[in-house]
């Protein structure tokens, strides 16, 4: 083995274990990542990477993000989170100087790359299915055990996208074939379980993009107009249905009241101001006094005053009064459920639209009763991006300095008096506002020049998956501060380069033909 060949092939097997790490370990990406930059030192043919440096300047477009950052050490005034934050996103840096500077991976050996990241990505969604299974879990934030849901998400997202990219090529057998497909499936239902609306917008999207790709490429009209009919459909039948479950859950059935005394001789309460939950009010029907006494009966757990205000909206899910008989009819499930804290029977389904939706309909109907948003992830990001905005507007030029962004943000917050200001710091759950506040108005534009450049300067290397990664990374950044953790840092910085000197190969090769 040629000393050439040995770096090669260290840089190929550093890359693939640097993927593989990124659904699963954060020590694991840190280590490969210095690795890595090790090897690309030890091979010691600057004059050859000089070369490759010529050949691809475009890439140095994307690795100066991590100039532009350091604006935002004008206004810092706290060194220690300078240097985190920094040493966080030196791979924004390095990653697209080594990849451009390094012998590139040929398409068998981007294959293993994507086989890497997709077997460990389905090794965190078996092990994530696994301990959802068999531990009491509340919250599907809780199913992802390596890394925070968003960004696992993201690599679930990403790893269907190679899996149908390599099934694209049609260079497997039939047993292969079938084997992808599996993959692609049990990715998809994953997303679909752990109900994270982030990544399922995201595939969402990126369909409808591969659709339109395939109508404009499709040479045989009436195959063209065939696809569009189908996807028309498909789209009115979604369209349909969410339809339907929204009129479902904010249909009021309680229009008239049918008795006021239990099957006990109880009185019921009724709140006139009461919000609608699963085509019912919640306070209507309510008979305390029964429910506490139920309760003692079914339960050993406390009735606090949570537990009475979640075991009313379960009641009201099911569509049942809530006295004293409800209670003795519900299932030892039911009771389990009530004593977890989960507050409607819909939201213990696996799969489907309405153990997505119904949480965020509760939140909205929440917030127009009582002006109460803290149990709504959407609103609270709302909440967030106006007062990111505000802080922004007082230091848009600037920004208010590297590391100092969250203790802006909160600060405005309190002086807003909002809801969400006894929370920890908070970042702005959007990147672009995340870098205009922390290094100012041209951190921001260059940023999104960044993302702009490489279908303007760099057309000839884009691929459909580089457009789906681009889609993938953009519609994080609007409600994720994606390149403020690890994971979703290294996942741009790494991805971006390869998938972009890929597409640059694909080229040349078709150039020669």
């Amino acid at each position: 083995m040629t000393r050439d060949s040995f770096h090669h092939n260290a840089y190929l097997v550093g890359v693939m274990l640097l993927v593989a790490f990124i659904p699963v370990s954060h020590f694991g990406m840190g280590l490969m990542t210095f690795l890595l930059f090790l090897n690309w030192i030890a091979e010691w043919n600057w004059h050859e990477k000089l070369v490759r440096l010529k050949q691809n300047r475009g890439f140095l477009v994307l690795s100066m993000l991590l100039l532009v950052i350091c604006l935002g050490i004008i206004h810092a005034n706290d060194p220690v989170a300078v240097l985190q934050k920094l040493a966080a996103k030196l791979v924004l840096f390095f990653a697209p100087v080594i990849v451009a500077t390094t012998r590139p991976l040929n398409a068998r050996e981007m294959r293993w790359v994507y086989a890497s990241f997709v077997l460990a990505t389905l090794f965190g969604c078996i092990w994530s299915i696994i301990y959802w299974l068999t531990h009491e879990v509340s919250d599907v934030r809780e199913m992802s055990v390596f890394i925070d849901h968003i960004r696992f998400s993201l690599c679930v997202v990403l790893s269907i996208l190679f899996t149908v990219h390599v099934l694209r090529q049609k260079q497997g057998s039939i047993a292969q074939n079938v084997l992808l497909v599996s993959i692609v499936l049990l990715l998809a239902a994953y997303l679909l379980v752990a109900q994270t609306l982030t990544g399922i917008l995201i595939l969402f999207a990126i369909m409808l993009v591969y659709v339109f790709h395939i109508l404009v490429n499709v040479e045989n009209d009436r195959t063209r107009w065939s696809l569009l009919g189908v996807m028309l459909m498909l789209f009115l039948s979604g369209a349909g249905y969410v339809t339907y479950i929204t009129y479902d859950y904010f249909h009021d059935r309680d229009t008239s009241i049918e008795t006021r005394i239990t099957e006990l001789g109880g009185v019921y309460r009724f709140d006139e101001t009461s919000i609608v939950e699963n085509g019912h009010k919640i306070d209507y029907y309510v008979c305390e006094p029964e429910l506490r006494a139920a309760w003692a009966v079914r339960s050993d757990s406390s009735y606090t005053p949570m537990l009475e205000l979640t075991l009313i909206r379960y009641l009201n899910s099911k569509g049942m009064h809530k006295d004293y008989a409800a209670v003795m009819r519900l299932t030892p499930t039911d009771i389990r459920n009530v004593e977890r804290g989960i507050a409607n029977c819909d939201y213990t389904r696996v799969f489907g639209m309405r153990r997505a939706l119904y949480p965020t309909f509760f939140s909205i109907s929440l917030y127009q009763k009582t002006r109460i948003f803290d149990n709504s992830s959407l609103l609270q990001r709302v909440e967030l991006w106006r007062m990111s905005w505000r802080v922004i507007q007082d230091n848009w030029i600037l920004g208010v300095g590297l590391g100092n962004e969250k203790e802006a943000l909160n600060q405005k917050l309190k002086e807003e008096n909002s809801q969400i200001f006894i929370r920890n710091k908070q970042g702005s759950h959007c990147q672009f506002l995340t870098f205009w506040l922390s290094a100012g108005v041209l951190c921001m534009l260059y940023f999104v020049f960044v993302l702009i450049y490489p279908f303007v300067g760099m057309r000839k290397r884009i691929t459909f998956l580089y457009v789906a990664f681009f889609l993938l990374i953009f519609m994080s950044c609007l409600t994720e501060d994606t390149l403020e953790v690890q994971t979703g840092c290294l996942l741009y910085a790494i991805f971006n380069p390869l998938l972009l000197m890929s597409g640059g190969q694909e080229e040349s090769r078709k150039e020669k033909k």
